[in-house]
């Protein structure tokens, strides 16, 4: 089953990250792929998400259930897809302290669920995965450090 991972620093503290990382209505601001994100249901400590995308003209779709730990020092979303197009999508979304600032770091495995076209589809939709994570990273570390220093706020096209 195929892994994706990225990764970004950020000069911001750990909590102000986490709270935008937790803003998934907000992530087809940051990612032209993903066209919208609706919370279907929110408790205390976690959400029942729906999401859509565009993934090269071809519609996908699916409800996870988001679940919420804050620590001391950093907190992890953990996610599982209900229903949806894919077969299998989980993982989690970590932020925590790390130096003088913060990291967050998305983790997801999948599965598409055609096993006579995972080996062609899988690579190719990883790819794209990374790609949009780690432009949501990227446009996500403009903003939280945009807002320590008071500069006004830019955002990446995605890479996609």
């Amino acid at each position: 089953m195929p892994v994706v991972q990225v990764r970004e620093s950020f000069a911001g503290p750990w909590h102000e990250v986490f709270d935008w990382v937790a803003n998934f209505e907000r992530y087809p601001e940051f990612v032209p792929d993903l066209t919208k994100v609706v919370i279907l249901e929110r408790g205390e400590d976690w959400t029942i998400s729906r999401w859509e995308a565009k993934i090269g003209g071809t519609p996908l779709g699916w409800t996870e259930r988001d679940v919420w730990v804050r620590e001391k020092e950093g907190g992890r979303i953990v996610f599982e897809q209900l229903e949806g197009d894919l077969k299998r999508f989980s993982g989690h979304w970590k932020v925590a302290s790390e130096g003088l600032g913060s990291m967050a770091e998305f983790r997801c495995e999948f599965e598409i669920g055609l096993p006579g076209l995972a080996i062609m589809l899988h690579p190719v939709a990883g790819l794209k995965l990374r790609q949009s994570m780690a432009g949501l990273l990227r446009n996500l570390k403009i903003r939280v450090e945009a807002a320590e220093d008071g500069t006004s706020i830019r955002f990446l096209d995605s890479p996609l």
